[in-house]
């Protein structure tokens, strides 16, 4: 019974490992596509790329808000 539950542990042990090393993976392909200082200036340039076959999905990280008072932030253009 002792071995059983030490196959069925280690089992467990490599199919988490296994998840682990995809998930970093899936995470590694994005890549840095620009930085903008407009919300709309990010978004419009990763819908085109998309819309041109350059990336197959994109996303705008806020890094500073831009605030009309204050001027632009800054966006970064994320792409897969």
């Amino acid at each position: 019974m002792k071995k059983w539950f030490a196959r069925v542990a280690t089992v467990l042990a490599l199919a988490g490992a296994l998840v682990g090393v995809g998930a970093t993976a899936a995470q590694a392909a994005w890549r840095l596509a620009g930085t903008y200082g407009w919300p709309d200036q990010c978004l419009g340039v990763g819908y085109y790329g998309v819309q041109q076959g350059q990336w197959a999905q994109y996303y705008c990280e806020t890094v500073v808000p831009a605030n009309p008072a204050s001027g632009p932030g800054l966006y970064k253009l994320w792409v897969q």
